[in-house]
């Protein structure tokens, strides 16, 4: 039996292109309008056309074409503090904690328009994103140093009116996937250095999201919304460098594929007029993360192998105010409560450092002229202190990465608004 198995590797590493993939960073930055607000309320506050992301139907709510252009910046933290990382049980791995948090930029474009008795629109969209890089010499390099995660997701809907109160919504989804995950691979029972993994994988999925919009009366709307799950059918592949050539005849580059089901996810969301000029805002948003339970992996050789994720469905609370403070300035403040899926420290690993986190946000829209809107939105997330005790075992050894992260993170978004 060869104890240095290609197939022990990819375990180790998640095949992680579904692992970084499902442990979140889900990504919610859609709508610059809606990041003021901690996104309470999005499948019912239809202000503009980026609410096809939350809630198709919200499309019947304003009239004429629209061209929305806007980003957001994510700064986050995500500080590992070691506490007696072994390996085989006993003997210290040797290294320092490190904050492999990277600065992000999400991207988002909407354009609406009116196709006979329809509403119409196309998003493009990142729906997850994730990019995580350790020092090559930190304690956790046998679980993690590069976690390169890209996605990129194309959405066209329709909208209609049932009735003057009630409003339906469909959208088709187009998601691509790229992701590029790295490891050291521990050398030292050989007297050498560390080698390094490499996966690599993409893909294309599809799915749908559809919506209600209900104005229940004159001073609340109530919105319902819906993305299915996507499986995507990885294809991808494992390289190797700087492997000691002890090792070079059972640790060799090949192709590697795995089938990765991302999340369905559904929302609940009021908006409700308390006065001519202030508005309050609510939803409750559930993600699907338990059916991300097994990793079925499939190697070049004819081998494959299953990993357990451990995910747990996971809810996300918000609420929000708009107040029309003039003609042209509009407010906007909101909190929100995120559960993380990882239900515990033996699940958390360092590709998915994620915990429970707050919400403060603030933000304003301002009239530029006639046919031109600025909006503008800051957050700051505060995350609980989140425990590591993550192992992973292969023929090569035993590897427990225990600690923890003193995460946070800071998003600066913004969206300019064409009516035309």
């Amino acid at each position: 039996m060869n104890v240095f198995s290609s197939r022990a590797l990819l375990v180790a590493m998640g095949l992680a292109p579904v692992s970084a993939m499902a442990s979140g960073f889900a990504l919610i930055e859609q709508s610059a309008s809606g990041q003021g607000l901690s996104y309470a309320g999005a499948a019912a506050n239809a202000e503009d056309a980026s609410i096809m992301w939350f809630n198709p139907a919200g499309l019947t709510r304003f009239e004429g074409d629209q061209l929305i252009i806007g980003g957001h910046v994510i700064s986050p933290k995500a500080d590992f503090t070691e506490q007696a990382s072994v390996k085989n049980g006993a003997t210290p791995i040797g290294g320092e904690g490190d904050n492999g948090a990277t600065v992000g930029f999400v991207p988002n474009v909407y354009w609406k328009s009116r196709l006979g008795a329809y509403d119409v629109g196309f998003g493009v969209n990142v729906p997850f994103g994730q990019h995580i890089s350790y020092d090559e010499d930190w304690v956790g390099r046998y679980h993690a140093t590069e976690t390169d995660l890209k996605t990129l997701n194309l959405n066209p809907a329709i909208a209609g009116k049932v009735n003057d109160q009630l409003s339906f919504g469909f959208g088709l989804n187009a998601q691509y996937v790229d992701v590029i995950l790295e490891q050291k691979v521990d050398q030292s029972f050989i007297g050498d250095s560390d080698g390094n993994a490499k996966v690599s994988g993409n893909s294309w999925a599809f799915g749908y999201n559809l919506g209600l919009l209900y104005q229940a009366d004159e001073d609340l709307d109530i919105g319902f919304s819906y993305r299915s799950k996507m499986q995507h059918d990885v294809e991808g592949k494992i390289d190797y460098s700087d492997i000691n050539a002890a090792l070079g005849g059972v640790l060799y580059d090949m192709d590697a594929s795995s089938n990765v089901v991302l999340p369905a996810s559904a929302s609940l969301a009021m908006n409700y007029r308390l006065s001519e000029h202030t508005r309050l805002l609510a939803s409750a948003t559930w993600t699907g993360w338990s059916g991300y339970d097994e990793l079925i992996i499939e190697l070049e050789d004819g081998s494959s192998s299953e990993s357990n994720q451990n995910f747990e469905d996971s809810m996300r609370y918000a609420v929000g105010m708009i107040h029309q403070f003039n003609r042209q300035l509009k407010l906007r403040g909101g909190l929100a409560i995120d559960y993380t899926p990882v239900p515990d420290k033996y699940s958390r690993s360092p590709r998915t450092p994620d915990s429970n986190r707050k919400w403060v946000s603030v933000g304003l829209g301002y009239q530029l002229n006639k046919r031109m809107n600025l909006d503008v939105g800051y957050s700051h997330l505060f995350a609980n202190r989140s425990d590591v005790d993550y192992n992973v075992t292969t023929s090569l050894g035993s590897y427990d990465l225990r600690g923890y992260y003193d995460s946070a993170v800071d998003i600066l978004s913004a969206q300019l608004v064409w009516n035309f």
